[in-house]
């Protein structure tokens, strides 16, 4: 396994050399680094993967009359767990950018001759705090209860780029939008969680949590950008946040679970910004599918097996190894405090 990523290290490295040798000696170390990190860990779960093959699925009775949303479930992994919660005959509430976008996702599923359960759209831009609010606001005018709150949404390694509250773009969309919006939605969530049958929050995580690590002095990371550190951290930011909030849920006795979820290495859009997009005609026989990575996602959401154990983070349908910063309780506390200053919250319970 170890030869077979160090193989894949020098590859990548190879392909990064055209940017890395414009970069400050320093930097060109640091990221050169996280190439390797990134590649023996990717190669990791790839044969991780495959030997898991026969773990990685779902055995669930249909789910009618429960209700989910979905963020960023217009494409990739997330139209594909929209498409699996629909088969379960659920409500689905797809929360995109582009609602036309989602709109076409709902026709081909409808065409791909799915016709159980039922499927809407709100538009909802994770780059945006402002747009979290105002879907918030449309989702408990139209629904008194939630059931499933799939927190997928993503961008990953772009240029530094900051949102219009000011903040990087990776901590903003992966992390912080959703803290604010699982906050929001809290009242449809205790509404909907039931003694025998929870409510679930679902974040969705990376394995490369393992290489994370928050910035508490520069979570924007302004003073010296790495776009593969940024999106490490805001993926160990969520796994910070499901055992924290699992903690603080069970101490207040709601009948809500939160769980996060390693999907795979998952060959979608989100590589644009990676050599791996480049050649992706060979990657893509290496990673999971959309529909592979959709998976342990909807296993989370729904199955029975894992109902009462909050907290767990699952990769192919079995719980998986976690940095030991998220189970740091004053490392939680931090980031659960600068995560309320940030979205301007004085308890993540007040709306309940």
């Amino acid at each position: 396994m170890l030869f077979i990523g160090s193989i894949c290290a020098i590859i990548a490295s190879c392909f990064m050399y055209r940017n890395l040798r414009q970069m400050p000696c320093p930097i060109v170390i640091e990221q050169f680094l996280y190439e390797v990190k990134y590649t023996l860990l990717a190669a990791k779960e790839i044969i991780y993967a495959w030997i898991s093959t026969k773990y990685n699925e779902n055995d669930c009775l249909p789910q009618p009359g429960r209700i989910a949303i979905v963020t960023g479930g217009s494409r990739g992994i997330g139209v594909e767990v929209v498409k699996m919660l629909l088969e379960l005959n659920m409500e689905v509430i797809i929360a995109c950018r582009t609602p036309s976008a989602g709109e076409k996702a709902i026709l081909q599923i409808r065409e791909s001759g799915i016709n159980s359960g039922q499927a809407k759209v709100y538009k909802l831009d994770n780059a945006s705090l402002e747009s979290v609010k105002q879907f918030a606001t449309e989702i408990k005018k139209d629904y008194k209860q939630i059931h499933v709150l799939i927190n997928n949404a993503g961008v990953m390694f772009g240029p530094y780029q900051e949102t219009v509250d000011g903040f990087e773009q990776q901590w903003a969309v992966n992390y912080l939008s959703h803290f604010l919006l699982t906050s929001l939605l809290l009242p449809l969530l205790k509404a909907g969680g039931l003694p025998e049958q929870s409510s679930r929050i679902i974040n969705i995580t990376s394995c490369v949590q393992l290489l994370g690590k928050i910035n508490f002095n520069d979570i924007n990371e302004k003073n010296k950008f790495l776009t593969k550190r940024a999106y490490a951290q805001s993926k160990l930011a969520q796994e910070i946040f499901t055992k924290r909030l699992q903690d603080l849920l069970k101490k207040k006795q709601y009948y809500i679970q939160v769980y996060s979820v390693h999907p795979g290495v998952v060959f979608t859009e989100l590589f644009i910004h990676s050599y791996i997009w480049k050649y992706k005609l060979l990657f893509q026989h290496l990673f999971k599918t959309p529909k592979q990575g959709a998976i342990s996602i909807v296993y989370t959401a729904v199955n029975k097996a894992i109902e009462n154990c909050g907290g767990l983070y699952i990769n192919n349908c079995r719980p998986g190894q976690v940095n030991p910063d998220a189970l740091n309780s004053s490392i939680q506390k931090t980031l659960f405090d600068i995560s309320l200053q940030q979205v301007q919250l004085n308890d993540f319970f007040q709306y309940v």
